[in-house]
């Protein structure tokens, strides 16, 4: 990990590969998950919403 791996959206440090880090878009996984794809299907759909993903961190 890179010690300058900050967040693009939340600002707080991401402990990913920079591969992974990259991937994501400069972000951590959830936040990438909140910009890209949690309201695709369903526009304005709040964060605390499970978005029908599996993989939707407000599934949990």
């Amino acid at each position: 990990m890179s010690d300058d791996q900050t967040c693009q959206r939340c600002g707080e440090t991401v402990e990913l590969s920079q591969e992974d880090f990259e991937l994501f878009e400069r972000m951590h996984p959830d936040c990438f998950h909140y910009a890209f794809e949690h309201d695709v299907n369903k526009p304005g759909l709040a964060e605390d919403e499970d978005c029908g993903d599996p993989a939707c961190p407000s599934a949990v």
